[in-house]
């Protein structure tokens, strides 16, 4: 997810991880179905897909960054070129006060994954990108390193023990590997 959203950070978009939008909710206005914090995956879908009883995202009224997630109760498809969404938050008494016009979907949530929203918050600051990032890529170099320096260890004292072996030992073992390949052929 970090690597997301570090791309994401890059490129300037909205996170996507498998042909999903990653957004981070902000307000309770879905619970039980998500907690603030938590983090939907958004599927892009066509007006003409979206059933009630679909959690949908669309964007704002007159501010196009402005996105909202609320579940769909109601659908007006009296004008095919224009489907409008009558939409509610799971913790709101009462539907939202404007219908959703099509033009403004985002797509579907298909899964969250709670409290993740935070992390990724972190994740984007100076600090989380040192502590989730920074600092957990240079472990695994150290580690690596570590590996290879035990191995290269091994193998010179694999050497040193070869060269050390006396003539006697040498000639030894050169009858034993003789003795064998002649033995199996």
């Amino acid at each position: 997810m970090v690597f997301f959203l570090i791309q994401n950070k890059i490129s300037g978009g909205v996170p996507k991880v498998f042909g999903h939008q990653m957004y981070i909710v902000l307000s309770g206005s879905m619970n039980p179905t998500f907690d603030t914090g938590s983090t939907v995956f958004v599927k892009p879908k066509e007006p003409e897909e979206i059933q009630p009883g679909d959690v949908i995202t669309y964007t704002g009224l007159d501010d196009k960054r402005s996105l909202t997630t609320h579940r769909v109760v109601d659908i007006d498809r009296s004008d095919p070129q224009n489907i409008q969404f009558i939409t509610k938050g799971d913790a709101n008494e009462v539907t939202d006060p404007s219908p959703v016009s099509g033009d403004r979907l985002v797509g579907t949530v298909s899964f969250a994954i709670p409290y993740l929203g935070y992390l990724l918050n972190y994740g984007q600051t100076k600090q989380g990108m040192l502590v989730l990032v920074i600092v957990p890529g240079v472990f695994l170099i150290l580690t690596e390193l570590h590996k290879l320096y035990a191995a290269a260890k091994i193998s010179k004292e694999e050497e040193e023990a070869e060269a050390s072996e006396t003539a006697e030992e040498k000639e030894a073992r050169e009858k034993e590997e003789n003795f064998n390949s002649g033995f199996w052929h």
